[in-house]
């Protein structure tokens, strides 16, 4: 699997638009988190010195709050695993790799493990920036663990892994990164408005278990956090393993359907 994984590498390492989108992804994250951190500092009225929405930016919430800011920047990696997967079938690279021997297993483990590292690698560089914000930010209160609240980082990298999965299982099927990318965005606008109005209005609990909902529930907005009361905190406790689990079913299913879907079309 290493040789194989060096073969991609060549493939990348030249591409000019891979590096500039992995450094978009790279700088994005803690650049939407900072944007937000000196908004609130800056913008929000305060009361005895502290912002009404309270120390979202401070242990332990900080975990949560960043992991939720950098869900908001998922579009870039999302582009970036659906233009290297389409760039496979514009320049033929895939056909070539397995007239050398690979098999198409071995093409669609390769392309997985690609779309597993870029997510970890934006999962990494979120525990860097709420670290980072916590400890530079924020005084870290007496007896409080830093890594209270921590569970929030596997929590983003499931809910990306899940987003770039579906990124990658567009590109498998269309093969033409501008579709892709368009009929990507526009499954997440309408899965949100879906969710809006059956859930909202028609009160449809089992609109939180569709695929991009169940990982949003994962993480959720820490800004509000006073606001939520005693029960509505217990439900997502409860819920939580849940989220997770059909999240993770989820991830089989695409991991099957593009396994399936290369290993049956032409090359």
């Amino acid at each position: 699997m290493l040789k194989l994984l060096r073969v991609e590498w060549m493939k990348v390492k030249n591409y000019r638009t891979f590096w500039v989108l992995l450094a978009i992804t790279i700088a994005i994250i803690p650049a939407c988190s900072y944007g937000a951190y000196n908004l609130m500092n800056n913008s929000f009225p305060k009361v005895n010195g502290k912002s009404i929405l309270g120390s979202p930016f401070a242990f332990p919430d900080v975990w949560q709050t960043v992991s939720w800011n950098s869900t908001l920047t998922f579009i870039i990696p999302a582009i970036l695993i659906i233009t290297l997967t389409t760039n496979e079938f514009t320049y033929k690279t895939h056909r070539q790799n397995i007239i050398d021997g690979w098999s198409r297993g071995q093409f669609i483990g390769v392309k997985l493990i690609e779309v597993g590292l870029i997510s970890l690698l934006s999962t990494v560089v979120v525990m860097l920036t709420a670290l980072g914000v916590g400890y530079f930010g924020n005084k870290v209160p007496d007896g409080l663990s830093v890594w209270e609240g921590f569970r929030f980082i596997p929590f983003y990298f499931v809910q990306m892994l899940s987003f770039t999965m579906i990124a990658f299982l567009l590109g498998l099927l269309i093969k033409r990164a501008g579709l892709a990318i368009s009929i990507f965005l526009m499954y997440m606008l309408v899965e949100d408005i879906v969710v809006l109005v059956f859930r909202g209005h028609y009160k449809m609990n089992g609109m939180e278990y569709l695929p991009e909902e169940v990982t949003d529930r994962l993480i959720p907005q820490s800004y509000v956090k006073a606001l939520v009361t005693t029960q509505e905190a217990a439900r997502w406790e409860s819920h939580l393993p849940i989220y997770l689990a059909v999240a993770v079913i989820y991830l089989i299913i695409y991991c099957l359907i593009a396994g399936r879907s290369f290993l049956k079309n032409d090359l």
